[in-house]
């Protein structure tokens, strides 16, 4: 399950650039706000065409080794836009020497093992890699410009080499948990905290002649690799189980295992919690939040734990236990785990929280939401529709008032049907459908990227949609930018 996270600072910084900001469409054309852009597919790419280059917008292959290539149907490959390749899982990517710039949040949460190679004289703009979890090594070409975050919380990054003439702006690399050592080859510009670590950092200042041997180092895997850990370093730890069982109205937590181990990357421990949850009630639990709170040689607390059991439309029935087993919980660098104390906080029934209906695949969306209006939608409408779009942080809004236009938004939106559940769990691309009904009231259904974000109970599901995208085409042919964005006086 990836962590949840809001960007807001990502989306801050991506309203300053919105040149490479695409709404996909079914249509040639695509409206940015300013200017028509032709939008064409060729291999494993969509593109579009400016000044006689191309720009690549959206990585539509399958294979996860991906060679960015030099030119598409003739024309020079120079940029790759915004979100262009977020959330793949990559094995390695290789870019020409003809890119020279890398759009916002253009890689952000992929998995990219091998080292990253940036060619020479390149802009990599806010967020183009944040939250890259593999990326072990990243090579800088000389000349080139990485801008404010650009790297943000790679927490696996250990080298940075960086060639003569390159910038790095404030932030650069922040909050990279694992990073050790950065090599400044000749003249290389630093602001002040472009790297923001947990931990202090060798830095390198070489000649201008030592980046072609770092780079080859970097490449070959041998430049900052970490020796295996030993087979003691490895041992499971057994933590001391210091309280259970602890129980609260009714529900007794029994925790029968507790194990930290340490991980390969420097001071990281991973921890597995197993037990059991009973239910000594007359009535079906609902919910049950629980806390794991990890304690040190010294008897000092330096971490907890919260786990939530959440039956959602299941629940633990009265008199009856259930298994639990939370793995690979990571935390680092910490004092070293020696003992574990629990403790129930919270309990809730079926009276308190009724089970909930958990939409299932096939289902159509307006039936999967358990809304009474939203289930009646066919027989009376909704007075208006509004498809919103922000796609980092550059806000647009498709609103439907009446006649055809509603009608046909509403029949679009009518034929969505639930997916499989996604392992997507970011949010910081708020788009959203919003239905305004007759009485004044109003229903907002949250969309993460093309997914459903539904939330139910204490638990957040994402689901895949099907048939949004002739909705989503429909809805861009309408799409204006938002006021909010444009003030009045120009400024």
């Amino acid at each position: 399950m990836k962590k949840r996270m809001i960007l807001l600072v990502c989306l801050a910084l991506s309203l300053v650039s919105a040149s490479l900001v695409h709404i996909q469409s079914d249509a040639s054309e695509v409206d940015t706000g300013a200017a028509q852009v032709q939008i064409m597919s060729s291999g494993d790419y969509e593109y579009s065409i400016e000044e006689e280059t191309a720009a690549i917008v959206r990585y539509i292959g399958s294979g996860d080794v991906v060679e960015i290539p030099s030119e598409i149907d003739g024309y020079p490959v120079t940029a790759i836009g915004d979100e262009a390749f977020r959330y793949r899982k990559l094995k390695s990517v290789s870019f020409p020497d003809s890119i020279s710039m890398i759009g916002q949040q253009a890689f952000e949460y992929c998995e990219i093992p091998d080292t990253l190679l940036l060619p020479e004289n390149v802009t990599v703009e806010a967020c183009a890699f944040s939250y890259c979890e593999l990326t072990e090594r990243v090579v800088v070409g000389p000349g080139s410009l990485i801008k404010s975050r650009a790297f943000g919380y790679c927490d696996d990054l250990i080298v940075v080499v960086c060639g003569d003439g390159s910038e790095l702006e404030k932030n650069a690399f922040e909050f990279c948990r694992g990073i050790e050592q950065v090599y400044l080859c000749g003249d290389v510009k630093t602001e002040e905290e472009s790297i923001i670590s947990f931990k202090d950092i060798e830095v390198m200042e070489e000649e201008a002649g030592e980046y072609e041997a770092l780079k080859q180092a970097a490449l070959d895997g041998s430049l900052g690799a970490h020796p295996d850990p030993s087979p003691e370093e490895t041992k499971e730890r057994v933590l001391e189980i210091m309280n259970s069982p602890a129980t609260l109205d009714g529900v007794t937590v029994t925790l029968e295992q507790a194990f930290a181990q340490k991980k390969a990357d420097p001071d990281r421990y991973e921890y597995t919690f197993g037990g059991t949850l009973e239910n000594d009630s007359d009535e079906g639990i609902m919910q049950v939040i629980y806390t794991f709170r990890l304690i040190d040689k010294n008897g000092e607390e330096y971490r907890s734990f919260a786990e939530v059991y959440d039956g959602e439309d299941t629940a633990i029935a009265p008199h009856t236990k259930i298994d639990f087993l939370h793995e690979g919980i990571r935390w680092g660098p910490q004092s070293t785990p020696a003992a574990v104390e629990i403790s129930i906080t919270t309990v809730k029934t079926e009276t308190e929280l009724p089970p909930a209906h958990v939409p299932q695949t096939g289902e159509y969306l307006f039936h999967a939401l358990g809304d009474e209006k939203l289930a009646n939608i066919q027989e009376e409408p909704p007075v208006e529709l509004s498809f919103h779009v922000d796609q980092g942080g550059y806000g647009r809004t498709a609103t439907f008032k009446e006649g055809d236009t509603l009608d046909q938004a509403v029949e679009l939106f009518c034929a969505i049907r639930i997916g499989e559940e996604s392992g997507e769990w970011v949010t910081d691309n708020y788009n959203w459908i919003s239905l305004t009904w007759e009485d004044g009231s109003y229903t907002d259904i949250s969309l993460n990227l093309s997914n459903l974000e539904y939330g139910i109970h204490s638990t957040l599901h994402t689901y895949e949609l099907e048939n949004l995208d002739a909705f989503w085409s429909y809805c861009a042919e309408y799409l204006e930018d938002d006021a909010s964005y444009y003030p009045e006086d120009g400024a």
